[in-house]
């Protein structure tokens, strides 16, 4: 299993370097387990973490914002992004987000606590939000509140015929 930062695209590996702040792609041409290429797709983020892959699109997670690489695999070597949405909060307590799409299509983001001991006014901190990344004006909905410091989530399928999805949080 990967690290929770981490996300493999057939031949393509995908990291990030919260202590240099950069996020990277390593490709494996010929699937002999070795590096063949790297690049760099974004350098001076703040806390980059969070990566997920969609419908060809990389999508990373910083402790404010969610950006978006377009067709990733077909521009590793110009890479530029855009900015899905940016108005998380700034506290770098507990704000690394591990981001996943749902069964739903919806991308999940935590929002950790802005403090050990605390109860926030803002009711967006120590919650799971979600955002349909497909909207031209993507909000977060709080998905899950109560939750101080997710380092992980993935889900299970729930009992037979039931047809819903129960999140695992870590």
């Amino acid at each position: 299993m990967l690290d929770r930062w981490q996300s493999l695209i057939t031949g393509l590996f995908l990291w990030e370097n919260r202590q240099e702040n950069n996020v990277y792609a390593v490709v494996d041409e010929n699937n002999d387990g070795k590096a063949d290429f790297k690049y760099i797709l974004a350098e001076d983020l703040r806390m980059p973490n969070g990566v997920a892959y969609r419908d060809g699109d990389l999508y990373v997670a910083e402790v404010n914002r969610i950006i978006r690489f377009k067709n990733i695999k077909n521009n590793l070597d110009n890479p530029s992004y855009e900015v899905v949405y940016e108005d998380y909060p700034e506290e770098g307590h507990h704000g690394w987000k591990f981001i996943a799409f749902g069964p739903d299509g919806m991308l999940y983001v935590p929002v950790g606590a802005p403090c050990n001991i605390c109860e926030s006014e803002n009711p967006i901190f120590a919650s799971i939000t979600r955002i349909d990344v497909k909207s031209p004006n993507p909000k977060p909905e709080v998905f899950a509140h109560g939750i101080r410091n997710s380092v992980g989530f993935d889900w299970h399928p729930s009992p037979a015929n039931s047809g819903l999805q129960t999140m695992v949080v870590i």
